[in-house]
């Protein structure tokens, strides 16, 4: 009986053990697919932004919006207003987008 239960142990875990190397195989190279998918997507992705972006793109003129500043009374020098406006203009030049802002008046909160 014992000789009987060892057989049916060893042939079971033969099986078992064939069962887990194919399935570390079976695992290893289904992540090489994936990662070589995912590699060819990005440089596909990549490939098309890069064509998209080597077409020549015309400069669109901005205009860069003067300020326009009129004298208030009250306590605030010219250089802080000065100051305040190159600050606005130098933020929607280098975001990019459309000032459509005028200063007007600048008063103490």
């Amino acid at each position: 009986m014992t000789a009987n239960l060892l057989s049916t142990f060893a042939e079971n875990a033969g099986i078992g053990g064939f069962t887990f190397i194919l399935g570390m195989v079976v695992i290893f190279f289904g992540m090489i697919i994936l990662v070589l998918a995912v590699s060819l997507v990005g440089k596909i992705v990549s490939g098309a932004e890069e064509k998209k972006n080597a077409t020549p793109v015309k400069e669109e003129r901005k205009e860069i919006a003067q300020p326009v500043v009129s004298e208030t009374v009250g306590d605030i020098p010219e250089d802080v207003k000065v100051a305040i406006i190159a600050a606005v203009t130098a933020y929607y030049t280098e975001s990019g987008a459309k000032n459509e802002f005028k200063v007007r008046k600048i008063k103490k909160i």
